[in-house]
Protein backbone atom coordinates (compact mmCIF):
# COMPACT_ATOMS: atom_id res chain seq x y z
CA UNK A 1 0.00 0.00 0.00
CA UNK A 2 1.60 3.58 -0.74
CA UNK A 3 1.36 6.73 1.42
CA UNK A 4 -0.81 9.21 0.52
CA UNK A 5 0.25 11.72 2.35
CA UNK A 6 0.89 15.30 1.07
CA UNK A 7 3.17 16.82 3.61
CA UNK A 8 5.96 15.20 5.43
CA UNK A 9 5.84 14.18 9.04
CA UNK A 10 7.57 15.57 12.30
CA UNK A 11 8.06 12.15 14.65
CA UNK A 12 7.70 13.87 17.81
CA UNK A 13 6.34 12.68 21.58
CA UNK A 14 5.09 16.16 23.45
CA UNK A 15 2.26 17.19 25.58
CA UNK A 16 -0.84 18.58 23.41
CA UNK A 17 -3.89 20.32 24.98
CA UNK A 18 -7.34 18.63 23.08
CA UNK A 19 -10.64 20.49 23.53
CA UNK A 20 -13.92 20.63 21.76
CA UNK A 21 -13.41 23.00 18.58
CA UNK A 22 -17.05 24.86 19.20
CA UNK A 23 -18.31 23.30 22.76
CA UNK A 24 -18.12 25.60 25.90
CA UNK A 25 -14.76 25.16 27.50
CA UNK A 26 -17.10 25.10 30.88
CA UNK A 27 -18.48 21.69 29.34
CA UNK A 28 -15.50 20.21 27.90
CA UNK A 29 -12.44 22.23 29.70
CA UNK A 30 -9.91 19.27 27.21
CA UNK A 31 -7.69 16.96 28.31
CA UNK A 32 -3.57 16.41 27.88
CA UNK A 33 -2.75 14.22 25.02
CA UNK A 34 0.43 13.08 23.55
CA UNK A 35 1.34 14.16 20.29
CA UNK A 36 3.11 11.52 18.30
CA UNK A 37 3.59 13.42 14.48
CA UNK A 38 2.67 16.19 13.06
CA UNK A 39 2.74 17.22 9.54
CA UNK A 40 1.13 20.32 7.69
CA UNK A 41 -1.81 18.36 6.94
CA UNK A 42 -2.50 16.71 10.26
CA UNK A 43 -1.36 14.92 13.30
CA UNK A 44 -1.17 11.73 15.21
CA UNK A 45 -1.58 12.35 19.23
CA UNK A 46 -2.70 9.82 22.21
CA UNK A 47 -5.36 11.13 24.43
CA UNK A 48 -7.10 9.31 28.02
CA UNK A 49 -10.08 7.07 27.57
CA UNK A 50 -11.79 9.40 29.91
CA UNK A 51 -12.49 11.65 26.68
CA UNK A 52 -15.58 11.21 24.34
CA UNK A 53 -14.19 11.00 21.29
CA UNK A 54 -15.93 9.96 17.73
CA UNK A 55 -14.96 10.34 13.93
CA UNK A 56 -15.77 13.52 12.34
CA UNK A 57 -15.61 15.51 15.52
CA UNK A 58 -14.10 19.03 15.42
CA UNK A 59 -11.62 19.70 17.90
CA UNK A 60 -8.62 22.21 18.71
CA UNK A 61 -5.15 21.16 19.57
CA UNK A 62 -2.45 23.36 21.17
CA UNK A 63 1.25 22.81 21.95
CA UNK A 64 3.19 24.30 24.47
CA UNK A 65 6.40 23.78 24.05
CA UNK A 66 9.72 24.83 22.37
CA UNK A 67 9.95 24.24 18.83
CA UNK A 68 13.10 24.30 17.68
CA UNK A 69 12.36 21.56 14.94
CA UNK A 70 10.35 23.67 13.09
CA UNK A 71 12.66 26.78 12.23
CA UNK A 72 10.93 29.47 13.68
CA UNK A 73 12.86 31.18 16.09
CA UNK A 74 10.87 32.36 19.41
CA UNK A 75 7.93 30.31 18.58
CA UNK A 76 6.75 28.61 21.51
CA UNK A 77 3.09 27.64 20.96
CA UNK A 78 0.84 25.99 17.83
CA UNK A 79 -2.91 25.74 17.56
CA UNK A 80 -4.81 24.07 14.98
CA UNK A 81 -8.20 22.80 14.39
CA UNK A 82 -8.53 19.34 13.06
CA UNK A 83 -11.18 16.92 11.92
CA UNK A 84 -11.06 13.30 13.42
CA UNK A 85 -10.27 11.12 10.61
CA UNK A 86 -9.80 7.64 12.69
CA UNK A 87 -10.03 6.50 15.97
CA UNK A 88 -8.14 3.83 16.99
CA UNK A 89 -7.75 1.98 21.08
CA UNK A 90 -4.01 2.06 21.95
CA UNK A 91 -3.96 -1.42 24.38
CA UNK A 92 -1.06 -1.21 26.82
CA UNK A 93 -0.66 -0.91 31.04
CA UNK A 94 -2.37 3.26 30.29
CA UNK A 95 -4.94 2.97 27.53
CA UNK A 96 -5.51 6.00 25.72
CA UNK A 97 -7.14 6.57 21.97
CA UNK A 98 -5.35 7.15 19.53
CA UNK A 99 -6.77 9.87 17.15
CA UNK A 100 -5.19 10.12 13.30
CA UNK A 101 -6.64 14.36 12.74
CA UNK A 102 -6.76 16.29 9.21
CA UNK A 103 -6.62 19.86 9.84
CA UNK A 104 -9.31 22.06 8.74
CA UNK A 105 -6.87 25.15 8.82
CA UNK A 106 -3.61 26.93 9.22
CA UNK A 107 -1.99 25.86 11.39
CA UNK A 108 -1.60 29.37 13.96
CA UNK A 109 2.93 29.53 15.74
CA UNK A 110 2.99 32.20 18.17
CA UNK A 111 6.24 33.51 19.58
CA UNK A 112 7.05 34.10 23.30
Amino acid sequence: MSERRRHNRLVVTMPVWVQEADGDAGEDPGSLGVLKNISLGGLYCQCPPSMKLKEGQTLQFTVSSSLPHLDLPGASRLTAKGKVLRLDQVPGADPAWGLAVCFLDELTFFRS
